[in-house]
């Protein structure tokens, strides 16, 4: 099968504004020695409800994407390229798209938690600075990745972040895309399972980072520095972080009701969450070896205790409550415990890193969203153009694409896309198989730092759950061949 990409005469370039989702629109300019100033912010006033349901059902389309012109591109690094597209129609669709040649050394895809902790939420720019920073590496584009609760803040689905689990639990049938440690991508319906073990015994692992159950529980470096690490202070905090951030995008189709109902609620159910941790017995280990998915991971046990403990340093806390583990002797000081996490899928593969979304976009060459196969119903997520973000690979597995397309622009006409739009996009970029990530008041794409829907600095995006990067990574870990 050939790229069905088509390449036509790029039509004017236009500035970029706000999204039409936001009540606020974005504009900069620079100074004579070429710095940035702050974005200005020109606060429009909100329509009524009523008219925008009117204004919105005017605005669907549904216009079969057949071909895309390129309005800018240029190469980042080697294997590394940003390509700026404007599909057919009156109606026109805008997409940014970064593509990663894995093949070429030190090129690699990688995850970035909000704020390093399953429960943090961050900004893309500020995600930006601090994991270049952090690690070394030059980020050269990063895009929002899982979907993510209100409240609690915690990813959706599967999230794997250098070996270690984020969130093992999987939601309805969505699709993961799940990396291994040569970089290459498998979309598919994961799903993970834990266990521990040692001397003769084995016993299930039934959730990382948050107590959902009765079972036993693992916190690692994303659960916080102590266990149990859940107050009421941090809800009510990420409440008001939450209220701030729907200014945004108040018909999101991934956007709940915040209510102050629900909040007490959440609190309430926090503090049982603590209240049942605190006296549970809590094995705490150091791994003695880097953790990765399907392999089994040795782990050298510290010390157990109960009340609230420490982290320890590349290492974990398992939490036992008595009923689950009878009358096994629990492992002492010195001994050595075996954590592992495998998948349902490809179970010999050593996956590094892992994102969920929904739908399945692309399977096998063939562009045709599968929301209602994965429990996705809504008309709106389905059927309107929204600003959406998707991942996807081409059919040899070695051409990664990462798409983000703009929504409805008032000043010059364009639209967002719908899910079979979106699927159609990918396609036309040469995904042979591609799946949705969180979109809406969510999506948005940085490369080398700067937000491709902005002139410059924009300082009013959404605060993120988990950020998709493309890298290249640092010379020193490039000589040695780790991460590759």
């Amino acid at each position: 099968m050939t790229e069905p990409i088509v390449v036509a005469a790029a039509p004017p370039v236009r500035q970029r504004v706000a999204t039409s989702k936001q009540k606020t629109t974005a504009s900069s300019t620079k100074t004579s020695a070429g710095k940035k100033k702050p974005a200005v912010r020109r606060t429009k006033a909100a329509p009524s409800r009523k008219k925008k349901r009117r204004r919105v059902a005017v605005r669907i389309r549904n216009t079969p994407i057949i071909n895309l012109n390129v309005v800018r591109e240029r190469e980042l690094s080697p294997g590394i390229r940003y390509v700026e597209y404007r599909t057919n129609g009156t109606h026109a669709v805008n997409v940014h798209v970064m593509t990663l040649d894995r093949t070429v050394p030190g090129n690699a895809l990688r995850l970035v938690k909000g704020n390093d902790q399953a429960d943090g939420l961050e900004r893309l720019a500020d995600m930006w600075k601090r994991y270049g920073s952090a690690t070394n590496h030059t980020v050269h584009g990063l895009v929002n990745g899982n979907f993510w609760r209100a409240y609690r803040n915690t990813p959706i689905g599967a999230c794997v972040i250098d070996g270690e689990v984020v969130e093992m639990a999987p939601y309805k049938k969505w699709t993961s895309a799940f990396v291994d440690f040569k970089n290459a991508i498998t979309i598919d319906t994961f799903s993970i399972s834990g266990s521990v073990s040692w001397s003769s015994n084995t016993f299930s692992v039934s959730s990382v980072n948050r107590r959902i159950d009765s079972g036993i529980v693992l916190y690692n470096s994303f659960g916080g520095p102590t266990v149990p690490n859940v107050n009421a202070r941090d809800l009510q905090n990420s409440f008001q972080e939450a209220l701030k951030d729907t200014i945004f995008s108040s018909m999101d189709s991934t956007e709940v009701t915040l209510s102050q109902e629900r909040l007490r609620q959440e609190i309430a159910v926090a503090q049982r969450e603590s209240n049942i941790e605190f006296p549970l017995t809590k094995l705490r280990v150091r791994y003695l070896r880097s953790p990765s998915i399907n392999v089994p991971l040795q782990c050298q046990v510290l010390n157990s205790d109960t009340g609230t403990v420490d982290l320890p340093v590349r290492g974990a806390v398992l939490s036992f409550p008595r009923n689950v583990i009878g009358n096994t002797t629990m492992p002492r000081t010195g001994d050595t415990v075996t954590i592992q996490f495998k998948t349902n899928i490809m179970p010999s593969v050593r996956f590094m890193n892992a994102v969920c979304g929904t739908p399945r976009l692309v399977r096998d060459g063939v562009a045709k969203h599968e929301a209602q196969k994965e429990g996705s119903t809504g008309r709106r997520f389905i059927a309107q153009n929204l600003a959406r973000t998707a991942l996807g690979v081409d059919r040899s597995g070695t051409k990664v694409l990462v798409a983000c397309i703009e929504s409805t622009q008032s000043t010059d006409g364009t639209m967002g896309a719908t899910l079979q739009q979106t699927a159609d996009i990918m396609r036309l970029l040469g995904a042979y198989n591609a799946m949705n990530l969180d979109g809406g008041g969510s999506a948005g794409m940085l490369v080398d730092g700067d937000h491709v829907f902005f002139d410059g600095e924009d300082p009013l995006t959404r605060r993120l759950s988990v950020g998709l990067a493309i890298v290249r990574l640092s010379h020193v870990l490039r000589s040695q061949g780790i991460g590759n």
